[in-house]
């Protein structure tokens, strides 16, 4: 082995022998490097060399030869009898493939001829069957029972195999004759039943097209020419309508705006919707009513649904095709066009004959834009300066337009609904222009001098007309309340509150500003000395106080003054009766807070009743039903009878949910102290207006308790220092009572 290895190895580093072996080498390059009879004798070398190195490895491996020798010999011995196997295989197959052919094809004649056979007989039997058909057809007198024959024979003619057969051949000629003459029957006489509305007659007619297999066929005709017929109505309505518009104004400019030419638009449009439409609607109604009576469940049972659907396409297409004065014309008098449509739905009363609103949607949205600016332009029109009021005469325009529009899409709910919503654009409009108009001034709000001003007048104006313009259209509404469905006044109604809070809103300047004096007068009760020095009168009649004169006048005049112009006494009133609970919260308040140098005097306690009776005539001039105020009503008499009672009396007097808060009663309670037990705002080192403020502030009764209790605690820790034995008679009694209510509270 290692001197094979050698031997390779040697001719593999040998340059001359190496050029041999290398694949990329010329023979132009093996002449160059040596002498051809060198290389000859070089090549010679070689070959002795692996002569010798093949001759030594057959001697060392003979054994292993001559053992693949002898397997080879074996391996061929192994072929042979493989061959012979393989030849008598094949000649065992021959023998089967003989065995099976054999039958096989005679198999195969036998079927072809049975096969022919069935075919004789089924051509046979067809004939047959056609011929007693053909016999029984003539001998038949019952259309219903022609068409189920006829449908019959129609099957079996229609056989391949029959073409040419004589005998069917005959026979196909009477079969057709047979079926025209029933078809002919039977669409005459569906025709008929359904002009006559007759349902036996118009049954009968389509069983036979059921039985002849051809109902479906027949009703779609029937559906086209009925479509055929609106188009051509329609077509007929703009064709005559023109042209005798164009031909009366022969060598003249054609007004097709002219009253005439609308006119004869409208007749011919009109009846070619309220007759020749309506009745092929009426006649598609009455098939398919048929139709479902006798539970016919074809592809086409749906007729209704697709005429109405294909009618509408018919009659968007035929009126966008029209003549553009036709166009312009509809788009005006775009409500008469829908009348029209929705007459035919409405009279049918069909569920399957709704309205499409998307058949006219673009009149209608041509329709709906002019309308709007009908109604847009007039209002902007009349605030074109700006301080220009409105005069009732152009309100009155705006309002006829309004009834106008409003009048015209009573017809139908869904043009009503946007016809509102257009209107409530121009209600907001005329609120957004008046409230421009408003004079926004401090001296709008003024209620000092003896009259109103410039401003305020014409506030009160604008604010009158806003009123006058929402009654007039609820007038309106009111008078069409029969015809009109709540949800479709809805915009309207929302537009037309909009108002009211316009109307309060211009009134509202003047009531802060009220309120405002209303306190400054109250406050004024601290400045009066008298408190503590009056004594109770012999005689039953109380004289109110100089503050409360002045408070009844202002409150009179400014009602005269200011308010008593405004025409929407409903506005008035709930600003008025604001007002009004406002001047009780104060005067209450004012009336606890009193802390005179002294604890106020039992006759002082009778004129503050007797101010509280004589503001609540008072304020019988802003609120003729002062009652109605509710609540602070309630308070006002029940702080009239607590101000004159003793303070036992006043906390006994208290009961959980009391109409008068425990806050109230602690701060009138320190009416009756000395001066030592400080109020709350004289404890806080607050003036009385601060403390007013704060009260604005903190509407809780636990935060005004807390104030309290603050006064009280500091009084208590003042007396201990002072070293004092008792305290001030009203103490304990208070200390007790918040103590209880705050229990309760807990």
């Amino acid at each position: 082995m290692e001197s094979e290895i050698d031997c390779i190895k040697q001719i593999q580093n040998d340059e001359f022998y190496k050029r041999f072996l290398d694949k990329s080498a010329t023979s132009s390059e093996l002449y160059k490097n040596m002498a051809i009879s060198e290389q000859v004798k070089k090549l010679g070398q070689g070959i002795d060399l692996i002569t010798k190195e093949l001759q030594k490895c057959v001697l060392e491996r003979h054994e292993d030869l001559l053992k693949q020798a002898n397997h080879a010999s074996k391996l061929e011995n192994i072929l042979s009898v493989m061959k012979t196997h393989v030849f008598n295989l094949v000649a065992n197959a021959e023998k089967l493939k003989a065995q099976i052919s054999l039958p096989y094809e005679a198999l195969e004649k036998h079927t072809k001829v049975l096969a022919r056979l069935h075919l004789a007989s089924h051509i046979l039997r067809q004939v047959s069957r056609i011929q007693q058909l053909s016999k029984r057809l003539g001998t038949t007198n019952e259309p219903s029972q022609k068409a189920l024959i006829l449908q019959e024979l129609e099957q079996l003619t229609s056989d391949e195999d029959l073409k040419d057969i004589d005998a069917v051949t005959t026979e196909l000629r009477n079969i057709r004759s047979q079926h025209q003459k029933v078809f002919q029957l039977a669409t005459t006489s569906m025709n008929q039943g359904i002009i006559n509305e007759n349902i036996a007659q118009t049954a009968s007619a389509l069983q036979i097209f059921i039985n002849l297999g051809s109902v479906n066929k027949i009703l779609d005709n029937f559906m086209d020419s009925s479509l055929l017929e609106c188009k051509q109505s329609i077509e007929c309505a703009f064709e005559i309508a023109t042209s005798n518009k164009f031909k009366s104004n022969t060598g003249r400019v054609s007004l097709t705006t002219s009253q005439g030419f609308r006119n004869k638009i409208w007749t011919e449009l009109e009846k070619a919707f309220s007759e020749d439409i309506h009745q092929q609607c009426r006649r598609v109604k009455f098939l398919q009513t048929t139709l479902i009576n006798m539970n016919f469940h074809g592809a086409e049972i749906d007729i209704a649904e697709k005429f109405w659907e294909s009618l509408g396409i018919i009659i968007k297409t035929q009126i966008e095709n029209a003549h553009s004065s036709i166009q312009q014309m509809l788009e005006e008098d775009y409500p008469k066009l829908l009348r029209c449509y929705f007459d035919i739905s409405k009279k049918l009363n069909y569920e399957h004959f709704s309205l499409n609103h998307t058949v006219l949607d673009k009149f209608e949205t041509a329709y709906l834009s002019k309308s709007l600016t009908a109604l847009l332009e007039p209002t902007q029109a009349m605030f074109a300066s700006e301080s220009c009021v409105p005069s009732h005469d152009d309100i009155d325009k705006i309002v006829r337009i309004i009834s106008s529009n409003l009048s015209v899409a009573l017809i139908e709910e869904n043009l009503c609904d946007k016809i509102s919503r257009n209107i409530s654009k121009c209600i907001k409009m005329f609120a957004v222009k008046t409230e421009q108009q408003l004079d926004t001034s401090p001296e709008s709000a003024q209620v000092i001098g003896g009259t109103a001003n410039v401003g305020q007048q014409k506030n009160v104006h604008l604010a009158n007309r806003l009123h006058y313009f929402q009654t007039q259209i609820h007038r309106i509404l009111f008078n069409m309340k029969e015809s009109l469905l709540n949800a479709k006044i809805e915009f309207m109604t929302d537009a037309l509150n909009s108002l009211d809070i316009l109307s309060g809103a211009i009134i509202q300047p003047l009531v802060v500003s009220i309120n405002s004096t209303i306190e400054t007068i109250i406050v004024t009760i601290h400045l009066e000395t008298d408190w503590t020095r009056l004594q109770v009168p012999n005689n039953k009649h109380v004289s109110s106080s100089p503050y409360m004169k002045e408070l009844t006048q202002f409150i009179s005049r400014a009602f005269n003054t200011y308010l008593s112009h405004f025409e929407n006494k409903d506005v008035l009133l709930a600003k008025c009766s604001e007002i009004a609970v406002r001047c009780i919260e104060l005067f209450i308040r004012h009336t606890i807070l009193l802390r005179p140098n002294s604890p106020i005097s039992q006759g002082g306690r009778q004129r503050l009743k007797a101010d509280y009776t004589h503001l609540e005539t008072s304020l019988k001039v802003l609120c003729p039903n002062i009652s109605d105020l509710g609540k602070p009503y309630k308070l006002l008499k029940s702080m009239s009878s607590l101000i004159i009672m003793s303070p036992e009396e006043i906390i006994n007097s208290y009961s959980e949910g009391s109409i008068v808060p425990p806050s109230h009663i602690l701060l009138l309670l320190f009416s009756f102290a000395g001066a030592e037990l400080a109020s709350p705002h004289q404890n806080t080192g607050w003036s009385v207006q601060k403390l007013s403020i704060w009260l604005d502030e903190h509407q809780s009764e636990f935060e005004k308790l807390d104030l309290i209790a603050g006064a009280l605690q500091r009084y208590e820790s003042l007396i201990r220092q002072k070293n004092c034995a008792n305290y001030d008679l009203v103490y304990p009694l208070m200390s007790q009572f918040l103590e209880k209510v705050i229990n309760n509270n807990k």
